[in-house]
């Protein structure tokens, strides 16, 4: 069956022609709708680099295809990927020369080459008006340019964890705390099929903590592509090739009202982040400062439903804390830009409130990457990740300062992070009760921190058997 991949979601029309459509991020029903089905063979999205593995896969499967339209919006630089491709080709490594997108290594070098030989690229991203007019200038009917090639998927031995382990906690900055969520999801994700003709690898329940938001340059990401998002990410008014926009759910959602009986019908529309506003202003306590983006009589059956359906803000010790929940949460190709774009909200609300914006919290209720990122996720991590060094962060639970009392006692006196003692002063003769004893007291939160703790405890107990001196070491040292 042809296309191989993505058959689904994929529109076919002309199975002899040779002009295929990619309409990038637009929906791809709206860009086709009006244009001939005898004019084009295929027609559908490339939402990422990391698709052009695919494409070029169909097209050597089916040859045919001898000229490439790309139009629609282009939000993740999919449709400059693509283009880069066939202006510049790849590199040893594979990589897309002027992209972060890799080829799947099972396609052959001679076959990269005889698709960007045969295949013509035109650019109609902005000028999808002119598609007719292009269309009609290609013939119905074409030859193959070269025999079939069927190429499977890329696929690699997995090594997974077998883990029943839901609600990870990962703290820090977004760099690292990225980092760290896709380590878990590559070693501890569970391989599965996903609503979107790939496998993904998931986890359940996974706690974002982001403190800080500064980028480490690795992640690629410049500012205009950033700007771009955040404007996306704002805007009340949705392109009519969208499918929707989370500003139109959060300034400009829309509610009906129909009563056949009175012969009624209104719609409203809300502004949700006005609201929030407003109620915290009134009631900082409040618990009510909620933000709603999951509309049941429309969602639940789309094609392409928001993956943010919920955030709140809370006031804590005088600052804003916003809590965001995804259903679904694409931590490779969709995770960086949704935390700055998430960031820019709460410091909206932060400032019209008049408070400090606290730390962000995402919830990714199923936290997954897409098969054709595990590659680039692995290569990522082994490069700057897992051979990192581990940097000290202090625990915010507190810090403990350990000693020997003169009736040879282990005594471990806990103090918040400001440096404020508290009431928690542990005693026992030996290293078990004192740190079974802080862990029933949730006294500390970092595996890190509990590890030093186990070592200091340890240490204070030999020197007690010894009738040695203690002194505690430097956690940071």
């Amino acid at each position: 069956m042809w296309p191989l991949f993505f058959n689904k979601s994929l529109i076919t029309g002309n199975p002899q022609s040779s002009v295929g459509i990619c309409t990038l991020w637009s929906k791809t029903e709206f860009i086709a709708q009006n244009l001939p089905k005898d004019k084009y063979n295929l027609a559908g999205n490339l939402y990422t680099a990391d698709g052009i593995s695919y494409l070029i896969k169909n097209i050597l499967a089916n040859p045919i295809i001898t000229h490439l339209i790309i139009c629609g919006q282009d939000y993740f630089k999919s449709g400059e990927a693509l283009i880069n491709f066939f202006k510049n080709g790849i590199d040893q490594d594979r990589k897309i020369i002027g992209s972060g997108a890799y080829l799947h290594s099972n396609i052959p070098m001679e076959a990269v080459e005889l698709v960007r030989k045969n295949i013509e690229i035109i650019d109609l991203r902005g000028k999808e008006g002119e598609l007719p007019n292009i269309l009609n200038g290609f013939s119905a009917k074409a030859e193959r340019f070269a025999d079939p090639l069927v190429l499977p998927d890329e696929t690699e031995k997995q090594e997974l964890l077998t883990s029943e382990i839901m609600g990870f906690r990962v703290e820090g900055g977004l760099s690292d705390v990225w980092l760290n969520v896709l380590d878990l999801i590559t070693k501890f994700g569970e391989v599965k099929a996903s609503e979107h003709e790939l496998k993904q690898k998931e986890v359940l329940d996974v706690m974002s903590v982001i403190n800080n938001f500064s980028l480490e340059p690795f992640l690629g990401l410049k500012e205009e592509d950033v700007k771009k998002y955040v404007d996306l990410f704002f805007s009340a008014d949705t392109p009519k090739e969208i499918e929707y926009t989370y500003g139109k759910r959060l300034f400009r959602f829309a509610f009906e009202y129909v009563s056949e009986q009175f012969g009624i019908e209104m719609r409203f529309f809300v502004d949700q982040i006005d609201g929030v506003v407003k109620r915290l202003k009134k009631s900082p306590y409040s618990r009510r400062a909620v933000a709603g983006l999951w509309n049941p009589f429309t969602d639940a059956d789309s094609g392409n439903p928001p993956c943010l359906t919920q955030i709140t803000w809370n006031v804590k010790n005088g600052k804003i804390y916003q809590t965001c929940i995804f259903r679904s949460h694409d931590l490779f190709g969709a995770y960086l830009l949704n935390a700055l774009a998430l960031r820019r909200l709460q410091e909206k609300v932060s400032n019209e409130v008049g408070l400090e914006p606290g730390s962000l919290i995402i919830l990714s209720q199923s936290a997954h990457i897409y098969e054709n990122s595990w590659k680039k996720a692995e290569i990522l991590l082994n490069t700057h990740h897992r051979n990192k060094e581990m940097e000290f962060r202090a625990d915010r639970s507190g810090y403990f300062l350990i000693k020997i009392s003169d009736n040879k006692e282990i005594t471990a006196q806990h103090y918040l992070i400001d440096g404020r003692k508290t009431k928690y002063e542990l005693k026992g003769k030996d290293a078990v009760t004192i740190y079974k004893k802080i862990l029933q007291e949730h006294l500390v939160s970092q595996f890190d921190h509990a590890a030093y703790l186990g070592r200091e405890l340890t240490k204070a107990e030999e020197c007690i058997k010894n009738n040695k001196e203690y002194d505690q070491e430097s956690l940071s040292g």
